[in-house]
């Protein structure tokens, strides 16, 4: 059964780096406190926005090791371990299954297009193997495949996965997805990848949202996040305006992909903060220029993070 008290906005927690590229515990100590101390709801360890595709195995489970021994219980926290086959994702599994940890997630293998039958076989095998509560991590723009709302409503109907974390954009397959869950009396923890439905999550028929913008302003995306929950109109017209004004952050990259500039933007923008040590990303990944830096600190003060 999924576990109803997952809910609101859960981060996506980044990974702070040494200039060698190996995680910077002390800085993802202060991280997590960051974010516990402003409300968020979970967090989510080792993914997309933690860089986890570029790490080392070794990394990955220290950056695990750390966010659970930190969080020591104040939040549910759900651990990526995705990796580029189903053995290869078990095998993570299996390292931090005795960590801990409220869930696992993983995406479909990221290399070879699989089919919705192979993705199928995928978490089933996974769940067979691994006993901490599974999540769909459904992410096509980043590993080609897309699981489609009918394969997430047969793995809930078997109680193969508790929940999904959908990072599709696509809001009419969520739709779908929610009247197969109707229809099914299937108990399944829906969260959306998403910086504009952080206000409006309720609306859309999911229990909550794991936004990356959430690193930086994750206060701001609690308050939002309630303030919808309660119908709150004037508070989510504020943090809704302040999630615009967050983008401006990424909008400073003169180069580098959009990943790039999202993850090293908000790396450059918390290290002024003091919040971590340093703003490495992992290569191939861009690092902000110390010119295109000389433009976070206004947007910090518009966001009234600092002085």
């Amino acid at each position: 059964m999924a576990d109803a008290t997952i809910k609101g906005v859960v981060v996506p927690i980044i990974t702070p780096l040494k200039s060698d590229e190996t995680v910077d515990v002390p800085s993802l100590r202060r991280m997590v406190n960051y974010l516990i101390d402003s409300g968020v709801h979970g967090i989510w360890v080792s993914g997309t926005t933690g860089e986890f595709a570029n790490l080392t195995d070794r990394e990955r489970l220290i950056s695990m090791e750390t966010v659970v021994d930190e969080v020591a219980g104040r939040l549910p926290i759900i651990c990526n371990v995705s990796g580029g086959s189903t053995q290869l994702s078990i095998n993570m599994a299996l390292e931090v299954q005795e960590m801990g940890m409220d869930g696992i997630a993983a995406t479909p293998p990221y290399y070879y297009p699989n089919a919705q039958d192979e993705i199928l076989d995928h978490f089933r095998h996974i769940r067979s193997r691994v006993g901490t509560p599974l999540w769909v991590y459904n992410i096509p723009q980043t590993v080609k495949t897309a699981v489609a709302p009918g394969t997430i409503a047969t793995l809930a109907s078997e109680q193969a996965v508790v929940g999904v974390k959908d990072s599709s954009g696509t809001g009419e397959l969520l739709a779908e997805l929610n009247i197969l869950c109707r229809q099914g009396g299937l108990s399944l923890l829906r969260f959306l990848g998403t910086a504009f439905r952080v206000t409006s999550a309720g609306s859309v028929g999911v229990d909550g949202v794991i936004p990356g913008i959430a690193n930086l302003i994750p206060a701001i995306c609690a308050r939002g996040w309630e303030a919808g929950e309660a119908g709150d109109i004037d508070t989510v017209d504020e943090c809704n305006a302040k999630i615009i004004v967050m983008q401006k952050v990424a909008k400073l990259a003169k180069g580098g992909g959009p990943n790039a500039a999202a993850f090293a933007g908000m790396k450059a923008a918390l290290k002024i903060m003091g919040v971590i040590d340093d703003d490495t990303v992992s290569r191939p990944l861009r690092p902000f220029t110390d010119e295109e830096k000389a433009g976070i600190p206004s947007i910090l003060k518009e966001l009234e993070l600092t002085d």
